[in-house]
């Protein structure tokens, strides 16, 4: 192989075991397998998409909620979103915008506040963190 570069003159080859070694230096993988009906091309040593987060709302009258964060949304934040607890007789709604989604996604503590809600109307905070 010639140089750092990676490039190969004329009549050179190179092995898979080889070609893999430096791809994995890149932390990118191409993989391609043949098929009847063409190749398929699949990419590993890409970014784990993150876990979903289920944040616990404060105890306030007497019970607690859960809102699930889906990690697809950690991972690609969109600008803003909406979520609801779960509840059997109420639910809460947090929402959370793109800098809440960047801060968790660094690690930070995002506390939100919710709706009010119930036959009492009351609120809940939840912190959300990565776990």
């Amino acid at each position: 192989m010639a140089g750092k570069g990676y490039s190969l003159t004329q009549g050179e080859r190179i092995t898979r075991r080889s070609f893999l070694k430096k791809a994995a230096g890149f932390g990118i993988v191409i993989l391609v397998a043949e098929t009847a009906g063409g190749a398929i091309v699949s990419l590993a040593g890409c970014a784990k998409p993150a876990a979903d987060i289920v944040v616990t709302s404060s105890t306030d009258f007497n019970h607690s909620h859960n809102v699930t964060i889906p990690g697809a949304d950690i991972g690609s934040p969109p600008a803003s979103k909406t979520y609801t607890s779960d509840g059997a007789t109420h639910q809460h709604a947090i929402t959370l915008v793109q800098a809440d989604f960047e801060a968790v996604k660094k690690g930070q503590v995002v506390t939100k506040t919710s709706t009010a809600a119930g036959t009492t109307p009351h609120t809940h905070t939840f912190a959300i963190m990565k776990a």
